[in-house]
């Protein structure tokens, strides 16, 4: 069922894991169609769309992701359902070598400001965590 945060057992089931190597997350997105930012926030009543803020997210995300040693791997719209079916506008998949290092991105001193692009923008979400065993055509 789409959400917009991680319940307190997921997360810590996340943070727990005893897995320590790379970890690469699937986004799917579900933007706003118009951004809504909360009274008293610099950009409340903002003209601009939710995939526009989310984007803006994400651009901040990235930075931050790139101090711990992650990457952006993916960020694209959803053209169409090849098989089955859903109603995602778009995908994100972020690769992190370890589930520390994606936890020091959400602690990063400016994650509070980002993610009010991430809230503005982003009507709901699945994020599905994977351990890779290939990537950039390698095993891994």
């Amino acid at each position: 069922m789409p959400a917009f945060q991680p319940t307190a057992a997921q997360f810590r089931a996340f943070r727990d894991d005893p897995h320590d190597g790379p970890v690469a997350q699937v986004n799917l997105l579900k933007f706003r169609i118009r951004a809504e930012y909360p009274p008293g926030d610099r950009e409340h009543g903002a003209d601009i769309s939710g995939r526009e803020a989310y984007a803006r997210y994400s651009e901040a995300f990235t930075a931050a992701m790139e101090e711990v040693g992650g990457v952006t791997l993916l960020l694209g719209d959803t053209e169409r359902y090849f098989i089955g079916g859903g109603d995602w506008d778009g995908v994100l998949v972020n690769q992190f070598p370890n589930r520390q290092a994606f936890i020091a991105a959400l602690n990063h001193r400016d994650y509070k400001d980002m993610a009010r692009h991430r809230e503005a923008g982003l009507l709901c979400q699945e994020l599905i965590v994977t351990r890779p065993a290939w990537a950039g055509g390698k095993k891994i």
